[in-house]
């Protein structure tokens, strides 16, 4: 079970809250509304323990070149979250760089939050941008993990989608999942490419075998 009191002190820890004009009162209302937001019912998969996995995954790497950002994006990315929209990248952008500017950050840090969000849209990597490596890396890295822990990410994925048909979801989920074993790469940083890219591409090739299957 989750940790919120843990997942406070991540947020006051990787917020680095020393060098912006927010006040406390601000801080733990953002906060509060983070906690909401994802804690929503329909939230089986995109929800705390998503945020706490991608965090986690982030703090491995001590070569970030914009902690800040790439901490506050993994907050963020998926504040709006509903799996009938196509927009929810560019709206959970627009509620960080509200949120943000509430909270006194600088224009370029919000800029650059603004870019890592919306690059999840589609999962598009830039080779040449060490910090959005690492940030759509540690997005995916459910993608590698163990077999019990990849059919419970599975499973909730299904209840995001259970206003479609089981025949639509099969089709819908086998072509996203498709789509990412046609990479070259699944992860763009040498070290989560050791250790998950064989993993995860079993998991994602068992996962459309069943699919068809049953279909």
């Amino acid at each position: 079970m989750l940790d919120i009191d843990r997942l406070y002190q991540k947020w006051q820890e990787y917020y680095l809250l020393t060098s912006v004009s927010s006040n406390a009162q601000t801080r733990d209302s953002v906060f509060t509304q983070l906690v909401n937001a994802h804690s929503l019912p329909d939230r089986d998969y995109h929800n705390l323990t998503h945020i706490d996995c991608v965090l986690t995954t982030i703090d491995r790497f001590n070569d970030l070149q914009n902690p800040r950002a790439v901490y506050l994006a993994a907050w963020f990315h998926d504040f709006v979250y509903d799996s009938q929209a196509t927009d929810n990248e560019a709206k959970s952008a627009v509620v960080a760089r509200e949120l943000l500017t509430n909270l006194g950050e600088s224009i370029a840090t919000i800029d650059r939050v603004d870019r890592l969000i919306l690059a999840t849209k589609g999962h598009q990597i830039d080779p040449e941008d060490r910090d959005r490596c690492i940030f759509l890396d540690a997005d995916l890295a459910i993608l590698g993990t163990d077999p019990v822990r990849y059919q419970a990410y599975q499973q909730a994925i299904r209840r995001e989608y259970s206003w479609v048909s089981d025949v639509a979801y099969r089709a819908g989920r086998a072509q996203v999942l498709n789509s990412f074993l046609q990479r070259d790469r699944l992860y763009h940083t040498d070290l989560l490419f050791a250790e998950l890219e064989a993993i995860a591409r079993f998991n994602l090739t068992g996962e459309i075998a069943l699919l068809e299957q049953i279909s």
